[in-house]
């Protein structure tokens, strides 16, 4: 289980946009990938790519309700990354309701075991706040990375502390 602690690490070390420029599922996903790395993040971005083009053949990570919540393991990594991102104009996805997505969740998870149990923790998380449109909403009108980050934390500590 993640702890709240783990929330805070995690969001730390995230990476976050809140106003993407991209119109189109690829072009979202290769401004993400670029921005985090010209921030820091070490990754082959071919391989990464790659990956998620493979994921996204199998099934279309556009859950619906405006979110998008692509997730791939890689062996690039030593420890879980997010990158975050807002389109407020919305990105054509694919999703399943046909709608355009808002926010964008990228998850690259090590391939190490002990990261493997704070991805799937996550993942039920990132679940269950996305059950709730109002949480979608309040994190897409976020104007900084501060108030994003704060607003994420606060509500994934509310639903942590509910268990």
């Amino acid at each position: 289980m993640i702890s709240v602690n783990d929330l805070s690490v995690l969001l730390d070390n995230s990476y976050i946009i809140v106003d993407l420029k991209s119109k189109s599922k690829d072009g979202a996903i290769n401004e993400m990938l670029n921005y985090a790395i010209s921030n820091g993040l070490d990754i082959n971005i071919e391989n990464v790519i790659s990956i998620i083009n493979k994921k996204e053949t199998i099934g279309n990570s556009g859950l619906g309700y405006g979110i998008a919540f692509p997730h791939i393991r890689t062996k690039d990594l030593e420890q879980n990354k997010i990158i975050f991102a807002i389109s407020r104009e919305g990105v054509d996805y694919g999703s399943r309701d046909n709608k355009p997505v808002h926010f964008i969740i990228l998850f690259l998870t090590s391939l190490k075991p002990s990261e493997n149990n704070k991805y799937l923790s996550f993942l039920s998380l990132i679940t269950r706040m996305s059950r709730l449109i109002m949480y979608t909403v309040l994190l897409i009108e976020s104007k900084t990375k501060d108030e994003f980050r704060n607003k994420f934390f606060n509500i994934g500590k509310n639903i942590l502390e509910d268990k």
